[in-house]
């Protein structure tokens, strides 16, 4: 049971296409702004947050800059890393755009408002990565053992792996390969919540399930050409990074 005593509700659970909600003014802190209902994905999962503004219906809007999930409670799921349920979400307000907190009260009604061109990129370079990441499974299942981590930006994404051997050229263009030929079927991407708790999701294209929490377009078909490359991290850590230069045009992409 989550101890805190509110928790904010996720619209971008609901329909991943929204780009805007009406919320309430919850809490306002010294650089950030609490809502009871929010469209903004939060940083998590590697991936980077959404950037938006909040409108207030008296005219005036307030730009966020980065959106984070605090006061979650952790769950453990068999079978997916422990993950937090629950909690806020806080908006980071833009250093220029602090001075308007004072005109905020409790209770305001506003609009929030994400950028749906950052959305449509980081969910495509989301997706990217997952079918990367299916590639890797397949040539080097010793190195999904060993995932350090990721990060998923709007022009490109990365995993970094412990291994006990560095990737060779062959594997990096059969690792390439698979994950072209996804985006050549046209692989449909589907997203589906744990039976108990919401926040907890799954990722599947082709009867392949990845645990995922993040932002994904529905088809592969708009990321276009992947190309894969590796980077030595030291003794034993190896980062493997792919980036799409032919992706549809963004807007496209994400309406797929």
């Amino acid at each position: 049971m989550n101890k805190f005593d509110r928790a904010t509700r996720k619209y971008y659970y609901d329909d991943a296409h929204l780009s805007e909600c009406s919320a309430r003014v919850v809490k306002i802190g010294g650089d950030y702004i609490e809502l009871d209902e929010t469209v903004a994905y939060p940083e998590g999962g590697g991936q980077e947050s959404d950037h938006g503004v909040i409108v207030s219906l008296e005219g005036f809007e307030i730009r966020f800059v980065h959106v984070r999930k605090m006061y979650t409670t952790r769950v453990h799921i068999p079978d997916m890393p422990d993950i937090g349920v629950d909690g806020v979400i806080e908006h980071v307000v833009h250093d220029d755009d602090k001075g308007l907190l004072e005109k905020l009260r409790l209770g305001m009604p506003v609009v929030v408002r994400i950028d749906v061109m950052r959305r449509a990129r980081l969910s495509l370079s989301h997706t990217a990565s997952h079918l990367v990441y299916l590639g890797v499974s397949e040539v080097r299942p010793d190195a999904v053992a060993g995932t350090l981590g990721c990060h998923i930006r709007s022009d490109a994404a990365r995993f970094d792996f412990a291994v006990s051997s560095r990737f060779l050229p062959d594997e990096l263009a059969e690792i390439e390969r698979l994950a072209n030929a996804f985006v050549t079927r046209n692989s449909r991407i589907h997203m589906y919540a744990h039976a108990e708790y919401r926040d907890a999701r799954y990722w599947e294209c082709e009867g392949r399930v990845i645990p995922c929490g993040g932002t994904h377009i529905d088809s592969t078909t708009p990321i276009g050409s992947i190309s894969v490359r590796r980077k030595s991290m030291g003794s034993g850590k190896e980062r493997i990074a792919c980036e799409f230069a032919q992706a549809m045009p963004e807007i496209d992409a994400f309406h797929v």
